[in-house]
């Protein structure tokens, strides 16, 4: 009873007010012809956009979801719709706008087209499951871009945007004007202008999904190894860039982009000392005892496993620690770094304009002083670090025959008209190392999967091959380091090659972490292809 009568009571101030202002109109003598000398239109802007982000598709990465909306003009069958339709805790208000003979609005799927009642949409920029959120990035409070490609190309993207407006008539004295209705207009509103990427948002969501059901912390980057162009790069833990405030103080640190934040890399450096080895036609038959000792310092295998007589293939294969010591004596310090770098490591990555990357770090001779300094360098431990992107960035040169081309992210600019005006051109690829080389990583490589201990990365839909790590990390947590592990690889799927890097921060072994990781990656990938 109290509800009806409330309703009815601002419903009868509405209607009130809307006749005083048609007797003033009448007090005033106005004729006509005053009136509509005088009267103007009035606009609220609803909404305001950005540029669109695309996939290499054409697929939207953002503003792919909406909200509907409804706006109304004060009159009677607007209190009578929004009794009906509108939110019970939103009443109150929108009474209140429209006796103050504003404009009212709320949210409601009901499609409407009255004079004074109209229906429309809102695109949200992000989904409540957004894909690529670390790359992406987010906005401030003021819809600014301050983190990601949003920030990067905040100028672009905030000019590429339009308005999506409500228009009203008003009198000289801002009074609604009845009978001239609402309009709801788009000022460029949903422009198909915007940036292209290389990502392939169903091999985005495959990456996002892997991780989604094995790992809590890390990352996974892929890459088409032809052109290094990136498909997919994620990151876990997320954020939601709807909630900032709430992961501000995780302790796991979401916003945190793990794909391209550098970490130890451990046993996958392992397939650099071997390329370099087979380039200066070094090789080696080792006897691995289970440790080796490097003057006053001995190192092991995983569990002082006693591996027996062991050659490049069979060393690989059970990525024996001690063979490597023993071969990079061989080599020598300033050869593993010299073809490392040739592989991008320890080099700064440009992957768009003003969008550099951390070059994570590859030591200088200088600072492989000793023969341990040496012997930590064959197995990735000691200063080295990179980031799963440059490990994916590096291992494509495996898997394309010895050559190396800087990743790249961007496909072009899109203008107005959805063609693209700007196209990006593929930095130039340069050999590295030769052919034949290659040739036997890729074997090894091979075999680490079919007779090694990247065996839970086999599948027999695919030729796939890697490399595992669990990497020594320096972070301690109540006492106990902390081990990063890696599964660094590739496979073929209708003659693309995909370059895979799966990361786990605070692992177990790269063979139990992510080798199986790769496998439901390349099994998934291979039935979008199908």
């Amino acid at each position: 009873m109290f509800k009806r009568t409330y309703l009815a009571f601002f419903g009868l101030c509405v209607v009130f007010g809307l006749l005083i202002v048609n007797i003033g109109v009448i007090i005033t003598d106005l004729d006509s012809s005053t009136v509509a000398k005088s009267q103007s239109t009035k606009s609220y802007t609803l909404s305001s956009s950005r540029g669109m982000i695309y996939d290499r598709n054409m697929e939207k990465i953002v503003n792919s979801e909406s909200e509907d909306f409804i706006a109304c003009l004060p009159s009677t069958k607007a209190l009578n719709f929004i009794n009906t339709y509108a939110n019970e805790n939103d009443k109150k208000d929108l009474y209140d706008s429209l006796q103050k003979g504003k404009i009212g609005i709320f949210k409601n799927s009901v499609t409407v087209n009255e004079n004074d009642i109209k229906s429309f949409s809102l695109t949200n920029r992000y989904s409540d499951t957004q894909p690529c959120i670390h790359l992406i990035g987010h906005l401030d409070e003021n819809g600014v871009g301050v983190m990601g490609l949003e920030k990067v190309y905040e100028n672009l993207l905030s000019r590429q945007g339009g308005k999506l407006n409500a228009l009203w008539s008003v009198d000289a004295i801002g009074n609604v004007l009845f009978g001239e209705g609402i309009a709801i207009e788009s000022e460029n509103y949903l422009s198909p202008a915007g940036i292209q990427l290389t990502i392939d948002l169903n091999v985005q969501r495959i990456a996002e999904k892997a991780l989604e059901n094995n790992i809590d912390k890390g990352a996974v980057v892929i890459l088409d190894s032809y052109t290094n162009e990136i498909l997919a790069m994620a990151s876990i833990p997320t954020f939601s860039p709807q909630n900032l405030a709430k992961d501000i103080n995780n302790k796991d640190l979401p916003f945190i982009n793990r794909a391209i934040t550098t970490y130890s890399v451990g046993s996958v450096f392992k397939p650099f000392v071997l390329c370099t080895a087979i380039e200066n036609n070094t090789d080696l038959k080792y006897n691995c005892t289970g440790s080796i000792q490097v003057g006053n310092k001995t190192f092991s295998c995983s569990n002082h496993t006693a591996h027996g007589e062991v050659d490049m293939k069979t060393a690989t294969e059970k990525s024996c620690n001690t063979y490597f010591i023993a071969l990079g004596q061989q080599i020598g310090a300033e050869k593993i770094l010299s073809i490392s770098s040739d592989f991008g490591l320890g080099k700064k990555l440009e992957l768009a304009d003003n969008f550099y990357l951390n070059s994570g770090n590859l030591p200088t001779t200088d600072r492989i002083s000793s023969p341990q300094d040496l012997a930590n360098l064959t197995f990735g431990q000691g200063e080295l670090l990179a980031s799963p992107l440059q490990m994916a960035v590096a291992y494509s040169c495996f898997a394309n025959g010895g050559y190396y081309r800087a990743p790249t992210l961007m496909k072009g600019i899109i203008d107005e008209n959805g063609d693209t005006v700007q196209k990006v051109k593929l930095p130039q690829q340069y050999r590295i190392f030769n052919s034949k080389t290659a040739e036997k990583i890729d074997s090894f490589l091979e075999s680490v999967v079919t007779n090694g201990n990247g065996s839970k990365a086999f599948s027999p839909l695919s030729a796939n091959r890697g490399k595992t790590a669990t990497a020594q990390s320096g972070w301690y947590e109540n006492g106990r380091e902390i081990n990063h592990t890696w599964f660094c690889g590739y496979f073929t799927a209708n003659e693309k090659n995909y370059v895979v890097t799966i990361f786990k921060e605070d692992g177990i072994s790269g063979a139990n972490d992510c080798a199986p990781v790769f496998k439901e990656i390349s099994e998934n990938i291979l039935q979008l292809e199908e």
